[in-house]
């Protein structure tokens, strides 16, 4: 009887509705175990079924996750997970972004003589640790879903496993990625000391019961795991495994890291930052601490991502400072969430016009590549707009929406994200958000000059592009379009999500 006192009967067994919740999750993994079973079978040749079953298992998950959302919050094995509209919708980016990532691998992989179908498992692997992460409401388990997410990206950062560039970034990203996470996990083992428990919500009614409890040991496990997360948003000082993390992994793995992980360490990231009760019960001192670090933070982390891009010759590391200016951004809204209504969904519309703009754009860099991602840099994409037209129109579509130009996402996202922060009385923040922003303005249209107003070096082909890198090129030139001239539709849906928290 002791042993059922310590394990729940409740939490071993699911009822109906939380089997429902959990489909999603089921069908990912199902694909996942099958693509692997089906790539070591004898006699066929696994690239086309592998990539099918993956694709599928991508399509399946977005619409499994678009249609079982819940109408109210489901707890699951004894509160250490939830099934809410928040970690559904995120489902739905996760998997879209593994679907098209795949979708745009075929040819380079092809390319690259790198047609391996772990290729196809490993990134649903790391999209199903990221469903995982979102929905965890349990610190113990937001580190094993973390685990899962990262372990998956460290083999693809390394799949070139004869180019020393992606040997040394999958290096670079193993032993700082095991030491954040190391810091995160230390964290939780605090915070359990401290309250005896590593459920969010229970530590939160331990703060609120006992206001004593707020000891040294609670702050410092509030600090080392928010400092795990702060290393997977790339957030300053923590930025800097992610440059050469990013030029040294295959162009479409960069894609994946730079939408899916970001989207993932977010909206885990705002998931605790709320549950904890900031804004809200958590003490004022604890409160008052943690604005000023992340205050602090997102100034240098736009500061340092935007300036330093603007030296940047080789288009991936460009884009990698300038996620890292994006992060800065997110956490601008982060702080300004609390402070209005449905503020923390100008975030989540961002993580969806951030994920879909820099994808895009990542896909069209895999297109024009050369070998081992050379050809990268500013002057090899001079005269692009003459060799490939609707490309350069693509890329063209992309950095104005980083850049924040309307009508694209990226205008709507600033926008939403800095009327909220006025809202709530961060305009300081603001003004230097607009004048970093402002700065980006530079690095992008400077793409643009050599696209369409520099004459082409050499004699370069015009760029082949497969017909699912098209498509999903052509995808993301849509919606990006869509959502910056009729954001409407996607704001209530963002809403929706974030009032589950």
């Amino acid at each position: 009887m002791e042993a059922l006192t310590i394990i729940r009967p409740e939490s071993l067994s699911l009822s109906s509705e939380q089997v429902r919740a959990l489909m999603p999750y089921f069908l990912v993994f199902g694909g996942i175990m099958l693509a692997t079973l089906l790539a070591v079978v004898k006699g066929i040749k696994p690239k086309w079924p592998v990539f099918l079953l993956a694709v599928a298992t991508a399509v399946v998950g977005v619409v499994a996750s678009a249609n079982l959302i819940p109408d109210a919050t489901i707890g699951m094995f004894n509160g250490m997970m939830v099934s809410d509209s928040y970690s559904h919708f995120f489902n739905v980016i996760f998997m879209a972004s593994a679907g098209i990532t795949i979708l745009a691998s075929l040819r380079y992989l092809d390319r690259e003589q790198l047609q391996h179908p772990e290729y196809y498992v490993l990134v649903l692997l790391s999209a199903l640790g990221m469903m995982l992460m979102t929905s965890a409401l349990d610190l113990i388990v937001i580190f094993i879903a973390l685990e899962i997410m990262s372990l998956a990206v460290y083999v693809l950062v390394g799949f070139r496993r004869t180019d020393k560039k992606s040997n040394e970034a999958a290096m670079k990203y193993f032993i700082l990625g095991s030491a954040a996470s190391a810091i995160l996990l230390y964290g939780a083992a605090l915070l359990y000391g401290a309250t005896q428990s590593t459920n969010i919500h229970e530590i939160l009614k331990f703060t609120q019961a006992q206001p004593a409890g707020m000891t040294p040991l609670f702050t410092l496990g509030v600090w080392l795991v928010m400092i795990g997360f702060l290393f997977k948003v790339a957030s300053v000082p923590f930025h800097m495994w992610m440059p050469d993390v990013y030029e040294g992994a295959p162009a479409p793995v960069t894609g994946f890291m730079t939408t899916g992980l970001k989207a993932a360490a977010f909206a885990s990231f705002m998931r605790f930052f709320i549950s904890m009760g900031y804004g809200t019960t958590l003490s004022a001192t604890l409160q008052a601490h943690i604005h000023d670090i992340l205050w602090v933070s997102a100034v240098l982390t736009m500061i340092v991502g935007n300036v330093i891009a603007l030296t940047q010759t080789n288009l991936k590391r460009m884009l990698a400072y300038s996620s890292i200016a994006h992060s800065g951004y997110l956490l601008v809204g982060l702080l300004a969430g609390s402070g209005t209504p449905g503020g923390y969904s100008a975030v989540v519309f961002y993580l969806v016009a951030y994920a879909i703009m820099n994808l895009g754009a990542f896909i069209i860099l895999t297109v024009i590549s050369n070998r081992e991602d050379t050809g990268l840099n500013l002057h090899d994409v001079s005269g692009l707009a003459s060799r490939s037209p609707w490309l350069s129109f693509a890329m063209a579509v992309f950095l104005f929406s980083m850049a924040g130009i309307p009508p694209t996402a990226g205008f709507a996202a600033k926008y939403m994200l800095f009327y909220s922060a006025i809202q709530a009385h961060e305009t300081p923040l603001v003004i230097i958000s607009v004048l970093c922003s402002s700065i980006s303005v530079y690095y992008y249209l400077r793409v643009l000059v050599y696209m369409y107003m520099r004459e082409p070096v050499g004699s370069a082909p015009a760029s082949r592009v497969s017909m699912w890198s098209a498509l999903a090129v052509a995808l993301m030139v849509a919606m990006t379009l869509q959502f910056g001239v009729v954001p409407a539709r996607l704001v209530e849906v963002t809403k929706r999500a974030v009032a589950s928290l």
